[in-house]
């Protein structure tokens, strides 16, 4: 029975590794994304807010504290500007600045390839 705990261990890194192959192809999307989102469109912001709620909610889960925590920035900031139907790009911009140090920060530490850089 001793191989129940190092299997669910084993599990575990391999999840936290696909989260983190996941979340290196969306900040690429996500990119550009906020890119587009000096148009105003809030189509795009709304694609924005629902992207990085999945980022955030699965970083909890998994304990990226840091890449969770910038990608609820990025989140709320998207739910604010949609409510207020202003948008502040350059803001996102400095905020997926610090995700992106975040996840290459999570990436090195695991030893991970990271494309988006």
């Amino acid at each position: 029975m001793s191989s129940g705990p190092e299997e669910l261990r084993a599990k575990m890194v391999q999840i936290a590794g696909r989260y983190l192959e996941r979340v290196t192809k969306e900040v690429v999307q996500l990119r550009t994304l906020i890119d587009n989102a000096a148009s105003g469109n809030l189509d795009v912001i709304r694609e924005i807010e629902a992207l990085t709620h999945r980022m955030h909610g699965s970083g909890a889960m998994l304990h990226f504290d840091e890449i969770s925590s910038h990608a609820g920035d990025l989140e709320r900031m998207a739910a604010g500007f949609l409510a207020s139907g202003s948008v502040d790009q350059p803001r996102m911009v400095e905020t997926l600045g610090k995700l992106q140090a975040a996840l290459d920060k999570a990436v090195a530490e695991r030893g991970a390839p990271n494309s988006a850089t």
